[in-house]
């Protein structure tokens, strides 16, 4: 069934408030049977002399009766009543005497694990109809042979998610019948608990375009890996090598002082290489004030005091940060072949004063063999300890740990809380030239492990877990990294089949639902316990190739009250709901939209039957749809993306080297969910 709009809505209400104005019909089984003449079961003082000669006539009737204890045919399913002198036998209306689904296989609520080879399920059971014969029986629409015995066996073709059954049967007496159920299918499951176990192997990925690690630009805010390394490089403390209280030199009565020493600029840049990230950087315009103090008589005579300088135009760094993903699936990064050089042309010594000149040769000695080997190391010493470290532990934070807060329908005030955690699995970083060949765009993919863990367990259904899709169960899954945007992050379904597995079971479909939550109307007084047999699962194995959540085998039990009027029933619903992830304000949001299908069994008391297909256009019309409104409007959760926060590893001040996350677009592609972004 499709939903109601609001005209729709407002129909199916006039529809019950009319059927249950009515008022119950008593006169079958009493004296609905035609008796005309008076009470039932009355004997009509004239039976046996309607010909006037006194003979009795019901001699002449085989099947004639007085009162209606003659006409019991032991049937349960029918009223029996004598109706001027003549049995009748009214079927009953009651559930006991309605035809009876009873599915052997699949259980209600199943999880199946099935052969990709022959994606079907076989349906098993029995209809059968205490009064009469099974004039047609249907699965899916489709029309089912039925045994003298009343069995069944029929082939459902069955896909990777949520799949429906709907059995509809009718008797020969007009009763009829309707059983929905719902199951899980897939080639293969997991049933993630606590952390770590049974994470999705790829179940989330960011792709590191040249934009994101490098993009020239040094503007603010960040947008790149190099700008926030650059910004430590630029704070390299030269100064640590000037000492103005300890000669660097003694000559000729003269002690040599550097005095300070001060960076001009730094320059970094970062390549995706195969493997990892090349990094060359410099430190640029290095300028040192001398001081030649005298310390005798002699040098006084020669001119005494005197100042100069040095200048190095610059020191280059080059080297490799390979990464990879440990045993311990942690993020691995090797610093290899880092290496700082000062081109000895570079370097310049001056004197202020001509007297000092002939201490240059000197100086020059300590600036060539100490004061330069002094900064390589202590280069080479930061980009070890410091800039190397600090860019791995940054795309170390990439390791999603955050939480996806589900609404709690039966508690507002309290949302239901999920641990998305998130390990490493493999990366994958290229300079896009061959080898390898074809080699993969430039840039870097690191893939992780996934799996959603619930806090606390509410629901009392146990099954299998959560679904592989398994390629739609045709071929080997994999995660998409299409590798065009700034930055990607990829969402493996199978992830998220992981969170909503755990909302279930952390109660999200657990709740009791009263008349406040409908919003007025007709229904005076609701008491209905709501109940989610089946962990909401989304899949876009479907011929849409669209990503729809089955949210299967919701029991629905409980009293309404409509003009005085309480019935109580028992009902099963299945919805078919669109998903859309989109961009939210702090991250991606998970929004239930169009709702494609809703297939609902009801049972009503016996009182009720007669209003059992308006019942169930009222509850699709409004418990269901209120169910789902209710989730729709409050979000169906959402979760936030890593913010990449280098200052403190950088030796900054706190806020200074701070990546953020923008997310531009949301596609779909392959099981994939790929957000675009850019930092």
């Amino acid at each position: 069934m499709r939903w109601l709009d609001a005209s729709s809505k407002v129909a199916v209400l006039g529809v019950v408030a009319a059927l249950c104005g009515c008022g119950d019909d008593d006169s079958v089984g009493a004296d609905g049977g035609g008796s005309a003449g008076g009470e039932s079961g009355a004997v009509d003082e004239t039976v046996g002399t309607a010909d006037g000669d006194g003979s009795d006539d019901s001699a002449d009737t085989e099947d004639a009766c007085t009162q209606p204890s003659e006409c019991d045919d032991a049937d349960p399913c029918t009223v029996d009543d004598c109706n001027a002198r003549e049995c009748t036998h009214e079927v009953r209306v009651s559930n006991e005497c309605r035809p009876e689904i009873d599915v052997e296989f699949p259980a209600r609520a199943a999880t199946i694990v099935g052969n990709a080879a022959d994606p079907v399920v076989t349906v098993v059971g029995t209809v059968t109809s205490p009064v009469g014969e099974v004039t047609s029986f249907t699965i899916n629409g489709t029309e089912v042979d039925v045994g003298a015995d009343g069995s069944f066996s029929h082939d459902v073709p069955a896909q990777v998610g949520g799949n429906v059954i709907v059995l509809e049967t009718a008797d020969d007496a007009g009763n009829l019948r309707r059983r929905v159920q719902s199951f899980l299918w897939s080639t293969g499951y997991r049933k993630p608990m606590t952390p770590p176990d049974a994470p999705v192997p790829e179940g989330l990925a960011f792709w590191l375009g040249p934009e994101s690690i490098d993009d020239g630009d040094r503007s603010m805010p960040l947008d790149d890996l190099a700008t926030a390394l650059e910004l430590a490089l630029a704070a390299f403390d030269t100064d640590q090598f000037a000492d103005p209280t300890t000669p660097v030199v003694n000559q000729a009565g003269y002690d040599v002082y550097l005095t300070s020493l001060q960076l001009g600029s730094a320059a970094l840049a970062l390549d995706a290489i195969d493997g990892g990230l090349g990094l060359t950087a410099s430190v640029d315009d290095i300028v040192g004030d001398l001081s030649f103090d005298c310390t005798t008589f002699a040098c006084q005579l020669a001119g005494g005091d005197g100042t100069g300088g040095l200048s190095i135009s610059a020191v280059t760094l080059t080297g490799q940060l390979m990464l990879s993903a440990g045993p311990n699936h942690q993020l691995v990064a090797t610093l290899q072949n880092v290496r700082a050089v000062v081109d000895p042309d570079d370097v310049e010594v001056w004197a202020d004063n001509p007297w000092t000149d002939f201490l240059l040769s000197v100086v020059e000695v300590f600036v060539h063999d100490s004061l330069v080997a002094d900064l390589e190391g202590a280069l080479e010493d930061s980009v070890q300890e410091q800039l190397g470290p600090a860019l791995a532990n940054g795309l170390a934070a990439l390791a999603l740990a955050t939480t996806f807060d589900f609404p709690n329908l039966g508690n507002a005030r309290k949302s239901i809380p999920v641990d998305l955690a998130a390990d490493f699995a493999s990366t994958d970083f290229h300079d896009g030239i061959a080898p390898p060949n074809q080699s993969p765009p430039e840039g870097g993919a690191v893939v992780l492990r996934a799996g959603g863990y619930p806090g606390e367990v509410v629901t009392q259904y146990d099954n299998l877990g959560v679904p592989d899709r398994a390629g739609c169960g045709l071929a080997p899954q994999t995660l998409a990294i299409q590798r065009v945007a700034p930055l990607e992050i990829s969402l493996a379904d199978d992830t998220l089949n992981q969170l909503l597995y755990a909302g279930w079971r952390g109660g999200l479909l657990e709740f009791p639902l009263g008349q406040d939550q409908l919003g007025g109307g007709i229904i005076q007084a609701l008491d209905v316990d709501v109940s989610g047999m089946l962990a909401p699962t989304a899949s876009d194995c479907n011929d849409a190739n669209r990503l729809l959540a089955t949210i299967g085998d919701i029991r629905i039990q409980g009293d309404v009250t409509i003009n005085d009027k309480t019935t109580t029933f028992t009902a099963y619903s299945t919805l078919i709901v669109q998903i859309d992830i989109t961009a939210g304000e702090s991250g991606v949001a998970l929004n239930l939209a169009e709702v494609e299908r809703v297939e609902t069994e009801l049972t009503a008391d016996d009182e009720s039957i007669a209003l059992e297909s308006s019942y169930i256009e009222l509850l699709e019309a409004q418990l269901v749809t209120g169910l789902l409104g209710q989730l729709g409007t409050t979000g169906f959760g959402q979760f936030s993306l890593p913010t990449i926060d280098l200052s403190d590893m950088l030796g900054l001040p706190a806020g200074t080297a701070v990546l953020e996350i923008q997310v531009e677009t949301v596609e779909r592609a392959g099981g994939t969910t790929v957000i675009s972004a850019h930092f």
